[in-house]
């Protein structure tokens, strides 16, 4: 039995190790069955053949109906239309996932953007769940929500940054600056700072914590919200995994997301 498929559309390579393990933090904490079995129970997907995401900057380029018109008669708001678009690509793809996650960046603009996200998933009976998450005002304040210092030098580090910045930005990191990246507030100068620039350092921010402690810090932020999305909506998809004790054995069968049977579950939606 093939891995459940779970498609990703992030804003780059960054992000794309980053919401992984966060997704994996949440369904090992639910389905304890899960833990040391990911790489089998679970494959992260792109539109293409090979790729483990796509970016939004790239869903433009795939060959899919456009959406145009309003979405429930209001117009359409921040990403509403792309994500549209990029949902109707995974309904093409083949084999199709059980679940889609999209994360965005908020830039400044969180409200629209959720509520264009809303907005697109709400437009359809989509055949898979479907997964949001905006990160307030970008994906580095999800890593600094779990950034806890290591060590006098990493003390000292966030010490100077609290001073410098005149608040904690491990706690605060909402209050960051997306519009530049070498501004004082700028959330990728403040954790490059913190980590030194290390893929191997930033990735401990989102293993090491637990769970709660990520849900405190990242309630302003995006980061809890987006990890109650993980544990409402993509782990009933894990939850009836039945792991058997003999080396190799499969997943059970995946539960459908949509009701067999359901025509609009096996067509791409129509042009509005």
């Amino acid at each position: 039995m093939a891995a459940r498929l779970v498609g990703m559309v992030v804003e780059g390579p960054d992000d794309a190790r980053t919401v992984p393990g966060l997704v994996d933090r949440v369904l090992v904490n639910a389905v304890p069955a899960l833990t040391g079995h990911l790489a089998r129970a679970r494959t992260f997907c792109g539109l293409d053949a090979g790729a483990t995401y796509v970016t939004w900057s790239a869903v433009h380029h795939h060959p899919v109906p456009r959406k145009h018109g309003h979405f429930g008669g209001k117009p359409a708001l921040e990403d509403a239309r792309t994500a549209v678009l990029v949902l109707r690509g995974f309904i093409a793809r083949d084999p199709q996932p059980q679940a889609v996650v999209l994360v965005r960046d908020s830039d400044g603009k969180e409200a629209e953007r959720r509520q264009g996200l809303e907005q697109a998933r709400r437009e359809f009976h989509w055949p898979f769940e479907v997964l949001l998450g905006v990160a307030h005002p970008m994906r580095e304040c999800w890593v600094l929500a779990g950034f806890v210092p290591k060590g006098k030098p990493e003390g000292a580090s966030l010490a100077a940054l609290r001073q410098e910045l005149g608040f904690d930005p491990t706690a605060r990191s909402h209050e960051l600056d997306a519009s530049s990246k070498t501004a004082k507030k700028s959330p990728k100068r403040v954790l490059d700072r913190l980590t030194g620039g290390e893929h191997e350092r930033e990735a401990r921010c989102w293993t090491e914590p637990d769970l709660g402690h990520l849900r405190q810090r990242g309630r302003d932020n995006g980061l809890a919200a987006f990890l109650s999305e993980v544990e409402a909506r993509l782990v009933p998809v894990f939850a009836d995994a039945a792991l058997k004790d003999d080396a190799g054995a499969e997943l059970g069968a995946p539960r459908p997301s949509a009701q067999e049977g359901d025509d609009t579950s096996a067509r791409i939606p129509g042009r509005s």
